[in-house]
């Protein structure tokens, strides 16, 4: 298994993986060195952490061969596990169903407007309308879970004027997480000409509050801290 990271804090095992099939360039994933860990060997750490929790992520999971066996041990020993995915393998979301407590899915722009995705995602017109069409099948697969939306806040591709055509998709969640782009600089890349914070706090809430009105919880993270709204 490609390996970005592995690490316990903050009550959580954090599994961060390498590789990606999308090549967004904001990205800080792709440009980061990986160690090969064999499934064993990521199980062993699990088992002697008293941590409960554990994240799957990084770049993206479904990536990985050996995925399910993890998942799978994982859950023998009686962690809860939560599975990060950008939603274009529904079949690996599907078999991980009775082994995971639920799921994050990202969602990058509106899914009506195939060229902010291209832009957002760096693939060709083909690919992209592809993988709008899974994202939708996972999206529906996760809702069987506990799911949390992460939207990355980017203000040419997420804003007030095109929210409502997101709102939609955001049915049947658990919770959407808001992330002000660039409000952390280990986790993103400049792009569009943005190297600070964007949009500002006060945009992010307006947009948090327009989330609201179809899910039960939305999280505003960025320069501020987080930010919990509930109905």
């Amino acid at each position: 298994m490609r390996l970005i990271d592995l690490s316990d804090a903050k009550g959580q095992i954090r599994v961060e993986f390498g590789g990606c099939n999308m090549k967004c360039p904001y990205c800080v994933h792709i440009h980061q060195p990986v160690k090969e860990w064999t499934v064993d060997e990521v199980l062993d750490y699990a088992q002697k952490s008293t941590t409960e929790n554990v994240y799957l992520g990084g770049a993206e999971p479904t990536l990985q061969k050996d995925l399910m066996p993890l998942i799978e041990g994982l859950h023998g020993m009686g962690k809860q596990v939560i599975l990060k995915s950008n939603g274009m393998k529904p079949d690996v979301l599907e078999k991980s169903l009775p082994f995971v407590y639920g799921f994050v899915l990202e969602i990058k722009a509106p899914g009506d407007d195939v060229k902010a995705v291209m832009e957002v995602t760096g693939m060709s017109e083909e690919r992209t309308q592809k993988y709008l069409k899974l994202l939708g099948e996972s999206m529906n697969i996760a809702k069987q879970k506990w799911l949390r939306v992460w939207i990355r806040v980017i203000p040419e591709y997420v804003n007030a004027e095109n929210m409502p055509r997101i709102l939609p998709d955001l049915e049947g969640a658990s919770e959407v997480m808001l992330y002000q782009f660039m409000s952390n600089p280990d986790f993103d890349l400049s792009f569009m000409g943005h190297d600070s914070p964007t949009p500002s706090w006060n945009e992010l809430k307006e947009l948090g509050n327009m989330v609201l009105e179809k899910v039960p919880q939305v999280r505003l993270v960025g320069e501020r801290g987080k930010l919990v709204l509930t109905k």
